[in-house]
Parts: structure tokens; sequence; C-alpha cells
């Protein structure tokens, strides 16, 4: 699946995941009026469920409840739990309502599962990436969530190719060997490669999802292994992307690269068009993609806007499709 039309003026331009607080109703409005990808927004700041881990856990047929700190195992779904399944709920039926009669691409996002396992911890209050056997259930458990969040999404909007974008942040970490124990003291052992391998080629085979599935991290993860995976898009922070040279040979390779350019970190100042376009020529030339980067490239925030002010999040939106316009005609003319 193309990432957009090559006949389209400019490069298309797409949020993330995360808008500041509004309701839900406006936030819809925002996040799909906007950007040339539409998307169910989150947000994070009306409490635990409506987070990004919280999002993720409401869908798991996992018992969770929320601890002091830290999203934990239960032996029953958890009152944060329930919460988190119904705010869902209710949000995918406000984004139906917002795109009766849509046809076309709409983005919905979940925490990856690596970083729920980095995140979420066992009832004996270690990090369940501790543990195979739970590695091995909540992988089978999200991949069931997600299958079943995108079905819900086709019925509620017939016309909707889904798209699925995954947050892994802690992937990296994970694979690193760099997520730490409840004491601080010591580092879980990395996940071998081969695991996280199949997980990911398990779902780029979902139902409803081959083809249209994008990993999010803003920060390095191992791309090298996600590309041998089949998966199709990847979505990076410009600052922390990692593996370059792992990207370049994915959009040589055909696949779709989101690239964060604009930064979205408390107290971020925007940049104006002109600085964007420069930015992102710098990023891009090492790469020596040139044309290939044609129907391959998409302009994005480098994360979330949920520390932005309504104001802040439309002016980074103003700029972004302003830059993709002015990169485009640089790089394809």
């Amino acid at each position: 699946m193309p990432l957009y039309d090559p006949s389209m003026t400019g490069l298309p331009v797409t949020g993330i995941g995360s808008w500041p607080l509004m309701t839900i109703d406006d936030a819809v409005h925002q996040a799909t009026e906007l950007w040339d990808l539409p998307y169910l927004p989150e947000l994070p700041a009306r409490g635990p469920g409506a987070e990004m881990v919280g999002r993720a856990l409401g869908l798991l047929e996992i018992g969770m409840e929320r601890g002091p700190s830290r999203w934990r195992v239960a032996p029953t779904y958890g009152q944060e739990q329930r919460r988190a399944r119904a705010m869902l709920r209710d949000d995918l039926d406000v984004l139906a309502e917002v795109l009766d009669g849509y046809e076309g691409r709409v983005k919905v996002s979940l925490a990856g599962p690596y970083t729920l396992l980095a995140t979420v911890d066992l009832a004996r209050g270690e990090p369940m990436v501790l543990d195979p056997g739970a590695r091995r259930d909540l992988v089978q458990a999200h991949r069931a969530a997600a299958e079943g969040l995108v079905a819900r999404l086709r019925s509620l909007v017939p016309g909707a190719v889904p798209v699925l974008q995954l947050d892994e942040p802690a992937l990296g970490g994970v694979a690193d060997g760099a997520i730490a124990t409840s004491s601080g003291l010591r580092r879980c052992p990395p996940v071998e490669a081969e695991e996280y391998g199949r997980a990911y080629r398990e779902l780029v085979s979902m139902d409803g999802v081959a083809g249209a599935l994008v990993v999010h991290s803003c920060a390095p993860a191992p791309w090298r292994t996600l590309r041998d995976a089949g998966v199709p898009a990847f979505a990076v922070d410009a600052d922390l992307a990692g593996d370059v040279d792992a990207l370049a040979e994915h959009v040589d390779g055909g696949g779709e690269l989101w690239l964060g350019i604009v930064p979205t970190s408390p107290g971020a100042v925007v940049p104006t068009a002109d600085q964007v376009v420069t930015r992102t020529l710098d990023w891009l030339r090492p790469l020596e993609l040139g044309s290939r980067l044609n129907g391959h490239l998409m302009l994005t925030p480098a994360c979330g806007l949920a520390s932005a002010t309504p104001t802040g999040a439309l002016r980074v939106t103003k700029v972004l499709r302003e830059a993709a316009g002015l990169v485009a005609e640089r790089l394809f003319g």
C-alpha cells in the first residue's frame, strides 16, 4: 500500500498520537481535519486509562490494575482497566460519528507489546519482561487486542482502511537489556532479536493490517530486526533515530519513513517552516535516497503533542504542512 498518491502536491503530514487536553469531540475533529492521515488521538491528561499504556491494557484479556506508580498484573480486571476499555469504546464512537461516510486511511494507535512488558509489573513487583511466560502471554493477548481494535474500526467506519501504529519507545531498552528491575540496582536480561522479531512477523500478518502497520519509537530501536520482520513503516524522532543506515535500507526496499522533524518535548519552541525544511533536507541528505523517497516519506511531529497548548499544536500542524510542500519541491522538483 503506497504511503500516498504521488500525484498529491507536497508530502503528507500526520500527527503521532496524543493531543492537548480538550473534549474528545474537539480532539477528534482536530486530528481528522488537520492532517492528511486522520487518526484517533489520545488525551492522556484525562488520567489513567487514557494514556498510551492504559489504553492498550484496557483491551487486553489479562487482568490489570493501577498501582501507586505503575500498572501491574492482577487476578481480575481492575477499575482503571475497565475505565480504559469504556473510554476507548466511547472515543471510537466519536471517531465514527466524525468520519461518517469517510473512505480512506485512518490511524489508530496502541502501546506496543514490548513497551507494555517494560512498563507493567508482575504481581510480585518486577517488570513483566523478566518472565518468559509472561512475555509469551502478553504478546498473544496484545495481538488479539490489536486485531479486535482494527475490526472495531472497520465495523464503525466501513470505508476506513485501518493503519495501526504501535508505540514502542521501550523496545530498544528491552533489546539492549537496559530495563531496570524493581530495585533499580540491576537490569533485566535483553530479549533476543529472534523472539521480538517473531512477534512482529506475526503482528505484520494480522487480519486487516497487512501492509498498514507502523512502529513508532521516540528512542533508538532495533530497526533492522523490525525491517526483517516485514514491518512496512517506521516512525522516528529525527533526534533519536538510532541506526539510520537500517532506515535507509528500509526505504530503499520499499518501506515507509515517517520522519518526526518538529520537536515536541515540553518547552520546545516550534520552528519556522524554513527551519523545518533545512533540518529535513540536512537529515535526509546522508541517506542518499533521492527520488526513492517519493511516495515513501511522511513528515510528523517528533512525538505526541500532549504537552503543547491547543494553539501550539495548531502551529505545529501549520508549520509542518507548509514545510512539506517546500521539501517536496526540493526533493522531487
